[in-house]
């Protein structure tokens, strides 16, 4: 009896262990055999989430998730029978480069079409394989990695040889196809840095589009002379507005049917490469991005001092130096999705100290214009139009409105009014009070909570009022550096070399902090990066961010620091962030927009939209701060706007505090009361539907819908009111 009831108790036992270990086995990584391979590629490395392939051929890769089986390659493994050798050695290839002779003349080199040595080592997480082209005499190691977080993907600069004067690296591409999909083979999209965010969608092109997406991580390299003519009105007024600039170097590619993404961070090199995103149908049928590594670049040297010597085109004699790298943040299931990246990019970012959490509590931005100027009969005569007075009565106003969570900005309260710069010291324009009533409103509104800023834009010089004959940018061509105003009063100003903007700076801020204040706002030097030659010596756009990032560390230190549109390299200096674009560059490929760069920046530092002044459409305008989590911004004056029409603010059309006051006062309101609801928190989730609705999740449970719609519309059985919004806690 006693041995029947033991039985029992076994069989009892072993069935709710196999129970068990059945009910386990649905939640755990899939096993993986060391001898697999998928498409011709054989199993390297794996970690507890993902494992790698390769071909030792291509040196392409695969990346499998452990617990879904989906994967991402490298290569094309699907080939319509359409593309000739150079694009399969480029579908193909780990790396396509391409090859500069004759001075200008280039050819793509990879790993298919091109004779080449490799040696392949294989290590612990990954491999390096050392490469050399025998014809082109030079070579490269290729190193990658399987680590917890995805993969890493990186040429050191001290592999890269080049052995002839015949033959020069000109551009490095990493693998360009990682990712890649065959028509609408896949659902999902690939994510631009462009703007806020832009979404190309995987679908069927059907070969609407003649080009794709280029463009520069950190904007264009004005160092080198643009060969871009700008259209203009009447050879006066111009007509096109410049794209967006890269902000952080940063794109992505989702397969949202199979449940895995990724996020690619340009970690190193980023200041010499470009973001390339191309829809099928773009020459090919394949949906591809990547980022491409600039080594030589080309450029128009002048033949004499005017345009009748005719030019020549060059390249750069030496190479760029930088390692370069890009890791893989690799994303799934729920995660795989643009706003999964910009979560990953957020920890990213905190985990390394690239970003610190700042005090994100709500303010309306109220900047305001001090003085400008205007030509008159003998030089130029004084603007005024927001004094230290008028600051304190509209504070005073605001505050009867109970309208208090306010920074500021104070632009051109200098001697010499807005575009008197460089700022050498500090010394505020008697137009509009003093440096001593300036000192004292600053100290003043402090103690109301009020926090005033003075804007210093380190970059330029203006010509006309300062001496520009030393310490100014040339271009790689050695021709001085001249932007152009297309204004009457200021036609140009140039650049100040980076060393002299951190002597300047420094002078300035030392000044400042004698009057026992520190709120300082810095535009210029935050958002612009260059190749430049001075005193016969070339520098580099990485030697200019460099020194801009040497700078900017410097004096937070010793100021409280807000940064106009900063480069991602910047951000962890920012106490706030000024001019953040809700939108993108609208280029006819982009399907969607989304606030990828607000969801990042979200609950870590507060972000202020561009001026609501100047946008079409304020409705929209206000929905999108909602959606992206954004503060407001206004430009005020206490005069009229139409009192610059003789300026070079000229483009200032509205911007007087009369007219704006109630819309402060009401959007202050609206968009105080959802941050309350949302101060400190992150966004988390994202999600579009139909185009129209947005919903906007926060990791403390609050969730915001947006409807864009002209019309009533439901989600998630809400009813949200035609452009309106809806806050669900």
């Amino acid at each position: 009896m006693v041995a029947k009831l033991k039985n029992k108790i076994a069989i009892a036992l072993a069935l709710v262990i196999t129970i068990l270990i059945a009910e386990f086995s649905l939640f755990a990584p899939v096993e993986v055999n060391a001898a697999k391979s998928i498409n011709g590629h054989n199993y390297v490395t794996e970690n507890d989430r993902y494992v790698l392939y390769m071909n030792e051929d291509y040196l392409s890769i695969i990346v499998e998730d452990k617990v879904t089986g989906a994967y991402m390659e490298s290569a094309m493994s699907y080939d319509d029978g359409k593309n000739n050798k150079t694009w399969i050695g480029a579908m193909q290839s780990a790396l396509v480069l391409t090859a500069v002779y004759s001075s200008v003349d280039t050819q793509q080199v990879d790993l298919i079409n091109d004779e080449c040595t490799k040696k392949i080592t294989y290590t612990d997480n990954g491999f390096t394989a050392e490469i050399f082209w025998k014809k082109y005499q030079f070579g490269m190691t290729l190193e990658v990695s399987l680590e917890d977080d995805g993969v890493v993907a990186r040429v050191p600069d001290e592999s890269i040889v080049e052995k002839t004067n015949q033959y020069y690296i000109g551009t490095i591409s990493i693998y360009p196809y990682l990712g890649h999909s065959y028509l609408d083979s896949k659902a999902g999209y690939m994510f631009l840095p462009d703007g806020n965010g832009a979404l190309i969608y995987l679908d069927n092109k059907e070969a609407r589009f003649s080009s794709g997406y280029s463009s520069m991580i950190y904007g264009d390299d004005v160092g080198f002379i643009d060969s871009e003519v700008t259209s203009l009105l009447w050879g006066k007024y111009e007509m096109v507005n410049d794209p967006n600039k890269i902000l952080a170097p940063v794109f992505g590619m989702a397969h949202t049917d199979e449940g895995i993404a990724f996020l690619a961070v340009v970690e190193e090199g980023a200041e010499r490469a470009t973001i390339e995103a191309q829809p099928n149908g773009v020459n090919i049928d394949y949906n591809r991005i990547y980022a491409k590594f600039i080594e030589r670049k080309l450029y128009t040297q002048p033949l004499g001092n005017d345009s009748s010597s005719g030019t020549i085109k060059l390249t750069e004699e030496d190479r760029s130096h930088s390692d370069l790298q890009i890791r893989y943040l690799f994303l799934s299931e729920e995660n795989a999705n643009y706003a999964g990246m910009a979560n990953a990019y957020r920890n990213y970012l905190l985990g390394k100290g690239a970003l610190t959490v700042k005090d994100t509590s709500y303010n309306t931005r109220i900047d305001f214009l001090g003085t400008e100027r205007e030509d008159w009969l003998i030089g130029t005569s004084s603007v005024v139009m927001t004094t230290v007075d008028d600051i304190y009565g509209i504070y005073d106003d605001l505050e009867s409105a109970n309208v208090t969570d306010i920074i500021s900005v104070y632009k051109g309260w200098q001697k010499g009014g807005l575009y008197d710069i460089p700022i050498t010291k500090y010394k505020a324009d008697g137009d509009i009070g003093g440096t001593d009533d300036l000192t004292k409103l600053i100290k003043d509104s402090q103690e109301r909570g009020i926090s005033l800023y003075l804007y210093n834009n380190a970059l330029k010089i203006n010509p006309d009022e300062q001496n520009a004959t030393f310490n100014v940018v040339k271009r790689i061509n050695k021709r001085k550096l001249t932007e152009k105003t297309y204004r009457d009063v200021y036609e140009e100003f140039n650049y100040l070399t980076p060393a002299r903007s951190k002597t300047l700076v420094n002078k300035f801020v030392d000044s400042y902090l004698k009057k026992k204040v520190s709120n300082l706002a810095i535009a210029g030097i935050t958002n612009n990066v260059f190749s430049y030659s001075y005193g016969g010596d070339f520098y580099t756009r990485y030697n200019c961010a460099d020194s801009y990032k040497s700078l900017i560390e410097q004096i937070d230190g010793k100021t409280n620091l807000v940064l106009e549109q900063p480069y991602a390299y910047l951000w962890e200096y920012a106490d706030a962030y000024l001019d953040m674009p809700l939108y993108t560059s609208d280029y006819i490929y982009e399907d969607e927009s989304v606030p990828f760069m607000s969801i990042v920046l979200k609950g870590v530092i507060p972000v202020y939209a561009d001026y609501i002044n100047f946008e079409a459409n304020k409705h929209e305008f206000f929905l999108r701060m909602v959606e992206s989590g954004s503060f407001p911004s206004f430009y005020i004056t206490k005069e009229s706007s139409s009192d610059l029409i003789y300026t070079n603010s000229n483009d200032i059309y509205s911007s007087e505090y009369d007219v704006y006051r109630d819309t402060i006062i009401e959007y202050s309101t609206e968009l105080k009361e959802i941050s309350e609801k949302t101060e400190g928190a992150y966004i988390i989730g994202h999600e579009i539907f139909d185009s129209q609705i947005r919903k906007v999740t926060y990791d403390n449970g609050v969730v915001i819908y947006i409807n864009y719609a002209r019309t009533g519309q439901s989600a998630d059985g809400y009813t949200i009111d035609a452009m309106s919004y809806k806050v669900v806690e």
